[in-house]
């Protein structure tokens, strides 16, 4: 049976006294082995039966930790239905998502324990709460383990039955709760095309509540036997990477981007092994990225320091893998070769794609549903094409094109893509304006304060970049306005950028 139980049982069966998760408790290095951790994960599934809680929805929300992974397993391996929400979201927006979501129950970071109180009173359904670390004077994990200890365990859920729900942040509108099955999850695991030894040390430093860090960092991470080692901030990953020596990592294109800032401003005297050995503390080998667009340009300047950067491409809505670049098996620009149980078709240049991950639809939305679900096949909203070896290929956003009154129809993507390139550009929308593109661009501020340029010069040489980029575009194609921003662009909360405020400039 292709379920999360299946999967895990194979994990705790497999790899018997190997690590499975380590972080750090204020200096201190603290790790947990498979076998334990399946005891763990075993005490909450037979606690929360024992609490009543079977077929219920529960929520989580907290950062990263061997509590909150435990607590999601105990879920998802016995018939409930896990609901992770973002911990950085405002009360009252999580609030309103624990409402839509009819969660029932709640594991809650000790960071935000008063939030019990507000939940006690706005969300009728929700009879329990239980802290994500160990307390005195409230209900707790602990507490939830030591209740099901003379319970008998319970079956885990059917391939169809339904495993979690994630609500995406899109970038306009009400965000959608995407419901996953067990089989979604566990085909997703089994199909993403990579191995690693035994061991393998993996960090993770994404939000443990996205799709792409939970399924491939915990999930897949769990199913190769690997140790899965905590970033506790991503201001503390360059120094984490030094304490762990992780060799695969998962990250945003953001964070690529900013890491190879940092290592551009390097003395260059410095040799490339040193550099890396300072910077990725020695062992890192692959990075997996996805979730919005990397240039080559960064690919062949890890290569540089001994590190494969390897694109995929994915949504929530598929589990959340679609293809990926491995290890044996990529091409630079691309994002990959469909997985084996994905069927990719294209209908006016969208993507749209079929398979065994693909979502049972949005929870309590079946107009959003049937707009995104057709006969099977999902919308991804994303334009693209295969090229003659397989590989995916992305151009843009179907409803990003700008639309100029001489009928040419502009991927804007396409066009950042390029500007971003200049050393001197942070972030840059284009946008249509006055029948024409306007590059609105955030500069590298502290780049510039760093070789002493006032703004003017900033304008001027993103002006003259902006100026060698149009001599080798079609006249429909060129920058002709150029606005500087004083303030980063609006993110939501997976860091991408909200076009639709892209007019604003204010501060955060």
């Amino acid at each position: 049976m292709k379920n999360i139980r299946t999967l895990w049982e194979k994990c705790g069966n497999d790899f018997k006294g190997l690590a499975a998760v380590r972080w750090l408790d204020k200096k201190d290095v603290k790790e947990i082995g498979y076998d334990e951790l399946d005891r763990e994960v075993a005490a909450i599934r037979r606690g929360l039966a024992k609490e009543g809680f079977s077929k219920k929805h529960i929520a989580l929300i907290g950062a990263s930790s061997v509590y909150w992974i435990e607590s999601y397993l105990g879920i998802t391996t016995g018939d409930n239905v896990a609901v992770p929400l973002d911990a950085n979201l405002p009360v009252e927006d999580l609030v309103d998502l624990l409402n839509r979501s009819d969660s029932e129950a709640l594991f809650l970071s000790p960071r935000l324990r008063n939030m019990s109180e507000v939940v006690s009173l706005t969300c009728p359904k929700i009879r329990k709460v239980w802290i994500l670390e160990d307390q005195d004077d409230a209900p707790c994990l602990a507490g939830l383990k030591a209740s099901g200890k003379d319970t008998a365990d319970v079956d885990g859920a059917g391939e169809d039955e339904l495993a979690t729900i994630i609500f995406t942040s899109g970038t306009t509108g009400k965000s959608k709760g995407v419901m996953l099955t067990q089989s979604n999850l566990a085909c997703n695991v089994e199909s993403v095309q990579y191995t690693v030894e035994p061991g393998c040390v993996l960090m993770s430093v994404l939000p443990i509540h996205h799709a792409f860090c939970l399924v491939m960092d915990w999930l897949k991470g769990f199913s190769l036997g690997a140790v899965v080692c905590i970033n506790d901030s991503f201001l503390h990953m360059v120094r984490n990477m030094s304490i762990f020596k992780p060799e695969v990592m998962l990250m945003v294109p953001l964070m690529i981007e900013s890491i190879y800032k940092r290592l551009a401003t390097a003395d260059p005297s410095v040799p490339a092994q040193v550099l890396a050995q300072s910077v990725f503390g020695g062992k890192l080998r692959i990075i997996f990225t996805g979730g919005a667009h990397l240039d080559p340009f960064y690919i062949d300047k890890f290569k540089e320091y001994g590190v494969d950067v390897l694109e995929g491409y994915g949504m929530s809505e598929c589990s959340p893998v679609i293809t990926s670049n491995t290890p044996d098996d990529h091409k630079a620009g691309s994002i990959g070769k469909p997985l084996p149980n994905v069927e990719i078709k294209f209908e006016n240049d969208e993507i749209l794609v079929r398979g065994s991950s693909v979502m049972k639809g949005y929870y309590k939305m079946p107009e959003e549903t049937a707009k995104t679900l057709e006969d099977g096949w999902l919308h991804t909203g994303d334009k693209g094409y295969i090229d003659e070896d397989g590989y995916l290929f992305i151009n843009g956003r179907v409803k990003n094109l700008i639309i100029l009154s001489n009928g040419e129809n502009i991927s804007p993507e396409e066009i950042e893509n390029k500007i971003s390139l200049s050393p001197l550009v942070a972030e840059v929308i284009v946008t249509g304006e006055d029948n024409g593109l306007t590059a609105r661009i955030y500069p590298e501020k502290e780049l510039a304060q760093a070789k002493g340029m006032d703004n003017e010069t900033v304008r001027a040489s993103i002006q003259g970049f902006i100026d060698e980029y149009n001599v080798h575009q079609p006249t429909y194609r060129r920058i002709t306005g150029l606005v500087l921003r004083d303030n980063p662009f609006i993110r939501n909360a997976t860091s991408k950028i909200v076009r639709a405020k892209a007019l604003e400039d204010i501060p955060a």
